[in-house]
């Protein structure tokens, strides 16, 4: 990967990350629309595509040239995770306690769940919170539910990966029977990414016909969203699948949207390969910032719901609403300036821990 590719990724990231967090800081029930920037909220639900296509392109690139065993791999996944994910929930429940003592009348939205709580935690913490046609929500934390997807792609491609002959398709198998079809549904978007790492395509195109796939991808998709297409793809998607099963599907319905711009963002980042080739610099003041801003995505993405119905709970008997428009969108950003610098730095030795524990098991006794 070039380091130009390398800082376009981070910066992509970082702006769909910072895209879930205006749209959600632009709901009503927190701060009524935030001027200007709720212009920009339209395309924080297409922001987890992109994750999800950036997500099966770096796996791809990192299974070819760090993580060169299934331990390996299992460990760098499972502690790029925990290291975000357990600090979310303890946030989560947390502020989620204080919040709901403080407003709990903010706290009635049809999509947060309490009921049986530390069940609820251990099945987020282990991946479990999304199978089949079931979704467990951890208390206020709706995005959480990405995570309950991503995970079983990572294993998925892992034991696809890393397994051979017999035990490869055994493993394929109860990989896919476990999951269930509602996350399958969407592996197609993860899968984009794979592809688009390995196709041989940006090794074929010109300069001049990447810089035109990437500038059409862009415009393709603004198109899309500017001309209200998803609505048509939504009609279409409820056609197919009855209204009963389009509303099972929880997370993946949308279908035909998702798979869209699934499939722009991934000839995105094919032109992106072939645009931002190796020799090409990129500038120090430019590259800092954006890597800075990168380290913040996942916490980011994570920590920023309940902290805004957290901040909204404790600003929501003031009566100036810019004071309180303030307070709901700054302290959420704090939060995530001071935690997520610290969850980040324990990613590395959560991942020796993993491996010095795989070790000890498969040390013969």
């Amino acid at each position: 990967m070039s380091r130009g590719l390398s800082v376009y990724l981070d910066l992509l990231r970082f702006l769909a990350a910072l895209a879930v967090f205006v749209l959600h800081a632009s709901f009503h029930r927190f701060t009524g629309g935030l001027p200007v920037l709720w212009r920009f909220s339209i395309f924080g639900n297409d922001a987890v595509m992109l994750f999800f296509v950036l997500s099966g392109f770096v796996i791809a690139y990192v299974s070819t040239r760090s993580e060169h065993d299934f331990r390996d791999y299992a460990a760098a996944r499972l502690s790029r995770l925990w290291s975000i994910c357990i600090p979310a929930l303890l946030l989560t429940a947390l502020v989620d306690g204080i919040g709901m003592r403080l407003a709990p009348h903010l706290y009635e939205f049809a999509l947060y769940e309490y009921s049986q709580p530390v069940a609820r935690m251990l099945a987020s913490a282990l991946f479990l919170n999304e199978l089949w046609f079931y979704s467990i929500q951890p208390f206020s934390n709706t995005p959480y539910w990405s995570v309950g997807y991503e995970f079983w792609y990572y294993l998925l491609f892992g034991v696809a990966t890393y397994l051979t002959g017999r035990r490869r398709a055994l493993a394929v198998a109860l990989v896919a029977l476990v999951m269930g079809p509602k996350i399958a549904l969407l592996l197609p978007v993860w899968l984009a990414g794979v592809w688009a790492y390995r196709t041989p395509l940006a090794q074929r195109l010109t300069a001049g016909a990447a810089l035109v796939l990437c500038v059409a991808t862009l415009a393709a998709y603004l198109a899309y969203r500017l001309l209200d297409a998803e609505a048509w793809l939504d009609a279409l998607t409820a056609h197919w699948f009855g209204p009963g099963l389009n509303e099972a599907l929880g997370w993946s319905e949308h279908l035909l949207g998702k798979y869209l711009v699934g499939a722009l963002v991934a000839l995105h980042f094919v032109g992106a390969r072939r645009v931002l080739r190796e020799r090409q610099a990129v500038p120090a003041w430019l590259e800092s910032p954006v890597r800075y801003l990168a380290g913040f995505t996942f916490a980011l993405y994570l920590f920023h719901n309940p902290l805004l119905q957290f901040f909204a709970a404790m600003a929501h008997r003031l009566q100036a609403q810019d004071a309180q428009r303030l307070i709901i969108v700054l302290g959420p950003l704090l939060v995530v300036l001071l935690a997520g610098h610290w969850a980040e730095r324990q990613k590395q030795p959560l991942k020796r821990l993993l491996l010095k524990l795989s070790a000890r098991r498969a040390r013969p006794s």
